[in-house]
This record gives C-alpha cells, sequence and structure tokens, in this order.
C-alpha cells in the first residue's frame, strides 16, 4: 500500500493518505470504522517499501490514518522514519493526527508544512468508549505545540457546552473539525441546540469551522 489518493468522508481538504505505519489501533475505540479493515486487526507494524514511496508535492498528506503513529505502543524510530520521509518532500502538507499529542510535541518539531491534528470528542472522559487518555490532558499538551492546530470532534458526545468552548478555545486551533457517529454506535450525543451554540462560538473567536456531512444526522431535525 502506498501512498493513494484520499477518498471517503474523513476530511475534504485532505488530497492524500499515506499509511506506513498499520495495524490494530490499540485505544480501541467503540466507534472506529477503522476495525472492520483486515489488516487493520494484525500487530502494528511499519512497511519499510511503503516508508520510501515518492509523496510528491502540492499535496495535503493524512500520515497514518488507519492508526494513531503516536501511540505508546509505536517505537519512536518508526516515528522518526516516517518524519525523515516527509521532511524529504516540504512541498506538501502533512496532517499529524493524535489522541497522544504529548508524543506528537515531543517527536516533531513543527514546520510550515505541518498541521497538528488532535481528536476531543468533547469534555466529558466517558469510560468504555475509548482508552485514549482524557480530553483535558489532550487539550494541554495541544497547547504546547507551536504549529498550526485543528481540534477534531469527531464522534461529536454530548458535552458540557461552557467547559468545552473554553477547552477548545484555549487550544487556539485555527479550525475545528466537527462530525457524528457514523456507524450509528449509540453514543451520548449533543443536542442540536448545543451544537448550534459550539458551532456559534467558535465562529465568532475566528475559527474556521468544518462541519462534515455526516453531521447533517443531527443537525437535520
Amino acid at each position: 500500500m502506498s501512498i493513494k489518493e484520499s477518498k471517503g468522508n474523513m476530511y475534504s481538504f485532505i488530497t492524500h493518505q499515506w499509511n506506513p505505519v498499520r495495524g490494530k489501533c490499540p485505544y480501541n475505540c467503540s466507534y472506529c470504522y477503522v476495525g472492520r479493515w483486515g489488516n487493520a486487526q494484525k500487530s502494528l507494524y511499519i512497511d519499510r517499501k511503503d516508508l520510501k514511496s515518492p509523496l510528491g508535492a502540492g499535496r495535503f498528506i493524512f500520515i497514518c490514518s488507519g492508526c494513531d503513529i503516536f501511540h505508546s505502543d509505536v517505537p519512536r524510530d518508526w516515528i522518526t522514519d516516517v518524519r525523515n520521509q516527509t521532511l524529504q518532500y516540504p512541498d506538501n502538507k502533512y496532517l499529524w493526527h493524535t489522541k497522544n499529542p504529548q508524543r506528537l510535541v515531543e517527536l516533531i518539531e513543527p514546520g510550515p508544512a505541518d498541521v497538528a491534528c488532535v481528536t476531543i470528542e468533547s469534555n466529558i472522559g466517558y469510560e468504555k468508549i475509548s482508552m485514549a487518555s482524557v480530553p483535558f490532558e489532550r487539550a494541554m499538551y495541544l497547547r504546547k505545540w507551536e504549529g498550526r492546530k485543528m481540534i477534531t470532534v469527531e464522534p461529536i458526545l454530548d458535552f458540557d457546552l461552557d467547559v468545552f468552548i473554553d477547552l477548545i478555545l484555549s487550544c487556539k486551533p485555527d479550525q475545528v473539525n466537527i462530525g457524528a457517529d457514523s456507524g450509528r454506535n449509540r453514543l451520548p450525543e449533543p443536542t442540536l441546540w448545543k451544537i448550534e451554540q459550539l458551532v456559534y462560538a467558535l465562529e465568532i473567536n475566528s475559527i474556521t469551522v468544518h462541519q462534515k456531512k455526516n453531521l447533517n444526522r443531527l443537525i437535520l431535525v
């Protein structure tokens, strides 16, 4: 599997995906669609052939869209090897997407091509939904990233409105992506009013809000 054009509904602004590190994501999020992929059930591994893929130019590349490259189970040298390959192609933009921004901040020196994106589904740390760190911890480390930042609120879970707004604003993201649970996993979801208030609060603070198509299930009611 080499670099490929991005298809599906993950992010409309992403042009390509590159997955040199693959396998079962240890976070084991209950809502994750990747678990349905055959190779996603294997142990984590790095594809050395794929690692040498030419990454081209003028692309916005999602790094390791099938698992979290910054999970503590991923060896540090794998991350370094992936990073070194991106540095050979500086005319792209790279999306470093994670639920472990502590490791992102420790291992990646941000440049103009790099965008850190952290998933924060709510201010509430729901049990049995994900083995990732709690939202406040993720936000704490995202604040330390000195480059461009995004937050992804997907699947959006029910939240405490004022607390969640303050949590997101404290990270100073350039963009917030909001999406719903596409898999209909019976997760606790916010009301339409809460979603509207969240979007309004972000936009009046000059944050770009990208509403994904799957959010229509919650807002077109």
